[in-house]
């Protein structure tokens, strides 16, 4: 008789990504990513020494690096039978957590049936190793074959989905997105996606896969296939999760926007008034000139950095699609066999690249709103200080005439000025230059009065 509870050598497998280096991260914060996945691996005992070590093999110019080398696993300390194996995709931190419990000596004992139950307990051991949580996202396999024939597997997966108590308020008929027969085995795909408003920790994902017991054919039969599964599913769960990743960062970056959005309407709203006011406070002007290309640089960088989500979303649901064609052709028979969880990315172009594409539209109007204020107070700064330096030239030109009157005044009557030799035709110092000096600002009036009468006949 079967029994839904039990399976034979059940298996729990964690994929964690984490970001190794960032667009516009300096080397101190790629230094601390690095220590923050290793500490993954190897806990707090790992060494700066270490670390450089680790740190070359890294260097290496190939899109997916085994970052032990030919060692390729670090084993779980004894007793438990279980290892992680680091890898470097690209820009991103990859490892794989495997863990089948406790050791056994006893072969049989191994691949004795075991109730379901233990999964809670696998998952929990990896998930204490998993320290930082994983910046980019996380993905669960759990596996393992059937105890008889005639057991159904439809409940003995309800039963992996219900013990591994993973999501928050369990309902299999909600998060259950696929399933499908693959490499004659029963695939189950769930998967809970965080809000608009949510972070990637809340971004639930688990494959269950398990293998028919096919008249108790030995699991050590299934086990080559699983460990090719794995490198496969190591990269499209990296591909996955960095499209929730830029899609969460898409929303935290629009939050920002809206924020400076209002900033800008602001400034916008508030500038018809400074323009028509009767006096032109050119200081006020020109600090509202500084605020308004300050927030244009944040504005702008916020834009760019969407604009690079986008692209990243778009990237990788691309290489998603491309990854499931590959696991069909070299682990089935053909190209469509493993398209199954094609769903995610039929609801990730739906959703997240039409919504981002969308907000990239809406939000960019503002930086335009924004160039047209910074180019109407910069013309009005001008104009205001090109009537400055027209008064001033009118003023010193006043005051050039009434100096040269002056002057002119001055040299005429300087041959006048009081002489022993003429005593009875001269005229006095000080008469002199008090007559130079008043037909001086004579001229000068003159002059200015001229000047206004012109300007208010235009």
């Amino acid at each position: 008789m079967s029994n839904e509870n039990e399976l034979i050598y059940p298996t729990v497998d964690l994929f964690v990504y984490d970001l190794a280096d960032g667009i516009g991260q300096n080397d101190d914060k790629i230094s601390q990513n690095r220590q923050q996945f290793w500490q993954k691996i190897y806990g707090d005992k790992i060494s700066e020494s270490q670390l450089e070590t680790l740190k070359q093999a890294e260097t290496e110019t190939a899109e997916y690096i085994e970052l032990l080398g030919d060692k390729k696993f670090a084993a779980f300390e004894s007793p438990l039978d279980g290892y992680a194996y680091p890898v470097k995709i690209g820009d991103t931190y990859a490892a794989q957590f495997d863990l089948s419990g406790k050791i056994e000596p006893d072969e049989d004992k191994k691949f004795a049936p075991k109730e379901i139950d233990c999964l809670e307990w696998l998952k929990q051991q990896v998930i204490s190793r998993v320290n930082p949580p994983a910046t980019i996202g996380q993905s669960w396999l759990v596996w393992g074959q059937l105890t008889a024939d005639d057991q159904d597997v439809l409940e003995t997966a309800k039963n992996c989905y219900s013990k591994l108590n993973i999501f928050p308020n369990s309902k299999w008929d909600r998060d259950l997105k696929s399933t499908k027969k693959f490499l004659n085995a029963d695939f189950y795909e769930l998967w809970l996606p965080p809000g608009d408003r949510g972070n990637i920790g809340q971004n639930y994902h688990v494959l269950i896969c398990l293998f028919p017991y096919n008249n108790g054919k030995p699991i050590r039969e299934i086990n080559p296939t699983v460990a090719k599964l794995y490198v496969h599913l190591l990269r499209l769960f990296a591909f996955r999760n960095k499209v929730i990743w830029a899609y969460t960062q898409s929303r935290q970056l629009k939050a920002d926007l809206k924020d400076a959005a209002r900033t800008i309407q602001q400034i916008v709203t508030q500038l018809p008034n400074q323009v028509n006011a009767p006096k032109v406070d050119l200081q006020e002007l020109q600090q509202s000139l500084v605020d308004s290309l300050t927030i244009f640089s944040v504005y702008a960088n916020y834009i760019s950095r969407l604009e690079e989500q986008e692209n990243t979303i778009k990237t990788n649901l691309k290489n998603y699609k491309r990854r499931l064609e590959t696991i069909g052709k070299e682990m089935g028979s053909d190209a469509e066999a493993f398209k199954f969880m094609a769903s995610f990315s039929d609801f990730a172009k739906e959703k997240y690249v039409w919504q981002v594409a969308a907000d990239n539209r809406s939000l960019t109007a503002g930086l335009r709103l924004l160039e047209n204020a910074i180019q109407t107070i910069e013309g009005i700064i001008e104009i205001e200080r090109a009537k400055g330096d027209r008064a001033l030239n009118v003023t010193i030109g006043v005051v050039g005439v009434g100096i040269g009157i002056s002057g002119v005044y001055a040299s005429t009557y300087a041959s006048q000025i009081e002489s022993p030799a003429s005593p009875q035709k001269s005229m006095d110092v000080n008469a002199v230059f008090g007559l130079s000096i008043g037909w001086g600002i004579v001229a000068g009036a003159i002059v200015f009065a001229l000047i206004k009468i012109g300007k208010n006949w235009r």
